[in-house]
């Protein structure tokens, strides 16, 4: 059984296109799952790093409303919080594996 890519709910529906060999196939999953997952946490660490520099011109007395800081601040922890429960759920999925008997 084939595991589809998340996606829009359209490319659930669409036939996908019949590949040429597995081999080929699973080396352009892996670069995908390996594209995505870095594009993930890059996506994650400018979210962190434009949180940090609002809250540093706001300490430094720059021209920046308090609401963007307390709303990039806000995003940047919610993106950390849902990628640590990521993490904690793959991990759990993995140690689930690892018990199971062959």
């Amino acid at each position: 059984m084939a595991i589809q890519s998340i996606g829009a709910v359209e490319s659930v529906f669409k036939p996908s296109a019949p590949t040429i060999s597995k081999t080929a196939a699973s080396q352009q999953n892996e670069s995908n799952f390996h594209d995505i997952l870095k594009n993930s946490i890059k996506s994650l660490n400018d979210t962190q790093v434009q949180a940090d520099q609002l809250s540093q011109k706001l300490a430094l007395g720059d021209d920046v409303d308090l609401h963007e800081v307390m709303i990039a601040s806000q995003k940047a922890q919610v993106a950390l919080n849902l990628a640590i429960e990521v993490r904690n759920k793959a991990v759990e999925a993995y140690q689930e594996i690892m018990r199971m008997q062959v």
